[in-house]
């Protein structure tokens, strides 16, 4: 059921995770279900006791939980994230695909939510999925817009699926010329074929933070200046790297100290600010 869902859902996500996918988990359970609503001890969860955790990582794109049931002291085990890790873990689910991708059409981002059966730690189900809307920030479109006006051309690099990347670049005005991930470590590619998909993408699906660092390098190489947006500890390398390394509003002390322009108020807005300030210094040293 839906409370089943978001109670499992509940008991995997971090607690003090300052992350907003997580704070939405948690407010969706805690205000639909009773449970949670009427509790002495805000930090557990009635007739469950949580005794491992293993957070979300962005290379395995999940986070497990370990649960106690009191009454009858059976153990089992929660995992939550990213749908097409969620299925895999399960062995595969059509139906599954099937959602994932109808919601992805309309934009909305999917996570998975598997537990594991009775008497076995390692033999997960599929309990569901959790819906979420992500939409792009108000001022992402005209930013880009405005960017592309001064010659500076953008690509977006995401975690989230092929699909709705294509469907944020739809909305955001940029082309759908969206890559899978894989295409940048792809084996079988020559460097300069790689660096041509790179070149002439409008984006990346799917990656992990080291792909961040390779879109930059493979850039670089072609005598072109990068400029990274970033706010975690794995953008750090990423933001070294590039040319402009530009550290997102409420982002971690690494990629802070990683960067050259933090940005102080949220959206990217800013960002073309900092370009014509500095076309205007440029013109006047000249």
């Amino acid at each position: 059921t839906k409370s089943d869902i978001l109670l499992l859902s509940y008991l995997s996500a971090e607690p003090g995770a300052n992350d907003p996918i997580e704070s939405a988990v948690r407010f969706a359970a805690e205000t639909d279900l009773e449970i949670l609503k009427s509790r002495p001890n805000k930090h557990e969860v009635p007739g469950y006791k949580v005794t491992g955790f293993v957070p979300f990582n962005p290379n395995t794109k999940m986070s497990n939980a370990t649960v106690v049931i009191n009454e009858t002291n059976e153990v089992f085990r929660v995992a939550k994230g990213a749908p097409q890790v969620i299925i895999k873990l399960v062995g595969g689910n059509d139906d599954a695909v099937h959602a994932v991708n109808t919601l992805a059409g309309r934009g909305l981002r999917a996570l998975g939510v598997a537990r594991t059966i009775p008497g076995d730690l390692e033999t997960y189900e599929l309990v569901g999925m959790i819906t979420l809307l992500d939409p792009p920030r108000p001022d992402s479109a005209e930013t880009i817009r405005r960017c592309n006006a001064y010659g500076v051309e953008v690509k977006m690099i995401t975690g989230d699926q092929l699909i709705i990347a294509k469907e944020v670049a739809h909305r955001l005005g940029m082309s759908r010329v969206i890559l899978d991930a894989g295409h940048l470590v792809d084996p079988d590619k020559s460097e300069e074929e790689v660096t041509q998909h790179c070149e002439r993408a409008d984006g990346f699906a799917q990656v992990i933070p080291e792909h961040k660092y390779r879109v930059v390098e493979l850039l670089q190489k072609r005598g072109l200046l990068v400029g990274m947006t970033g706010d975690g500890v794995n953008d750090a390398p990423a933001l070294k790297k590039a040319n402009v390394g530009i550290a997102v509003h409420g982002c971690t002390d690494a990629a802070r100290s990683a960067a050259d322009i933090v940005l102080l108020a949220p959206g990217l807005s800013t960002i073309v600010d900092g370009i014509t300030t500095s076309r205007a210094i440029f013109q006047r040293m000249r």
